[in-house]
């Protein structure tokens, strides 16, 4: 196992307890458990490219752990009431169209690569995540990381017909 899986499996391992820290009310241990995912996000591809250790599977777990991270962390504020019931559902739609779709790019041309809108959509959602943890009002960024999220799958299904 390269340096760069084992941070995308960290990314992992740290899922559960955030959500934890976010159904126990914690806020400010949430906060710093995704930060520290968030960072792991940022380091492993980093790692992977400068030690020339990038592999198919760190490829498909980087994009697994992100959206498992994200809707336990949505998921666990719409439990608590801080997000409404459907937020965690409808930011998941286009997360499994994003999902399948990569994997059908994969197959079809067999690299998977991000463009800005999917950049852009999860830099949004990063921001929606910090906004709902630490303000009452993070309900506006999260419906626009949705939004965002739902363009860049349509991005993403364009780009994979054409």
């Amino acid at each position: 196992m390269t340096i760069a899986t084992g941070l995308t499996l960290l990314r992992g391992v740290l899922i559960g307890p955030t959500v934890a820290a976010v159904l126990a009310g914690r806020n400010w241990l949430a906060l710093a458990l995704f930060a520290l995912a968030v960072v792991t996000d940022a380091v492993d591809g980093m790692v992977a490219r400068s030690r020339n250790e990038v592999t198919t599977l760190g490829g498909l777990l980087d994009p697994v752990m992100d959206k498992l991270l994200y809707i336990g962390i949505f998921s666990a504020l719409a439990a608590t009431g801080r997000l409404h019931v459907l937020g965690p559902v409808l930011y998941a739609i286009p997360q499994l169209g994003l999902g399948i779709g990569t994997l059908a790019l994969w197959q079809r041309r067999g690299k998977l690569v991000a463009h800005w809108p999917g950049k852009a959509a999860a830099a949004l959602t990063a921001l929606a995540a910090v906004s709902l943890l630490l303000t009452p009002w993070g309900q506006g960024p999260f419906w626009a990381a949705v939004a965002a999220n739902f363009l860049a799958a349509l991005y993403y299904l364009r780009r994979q017909t054409s």
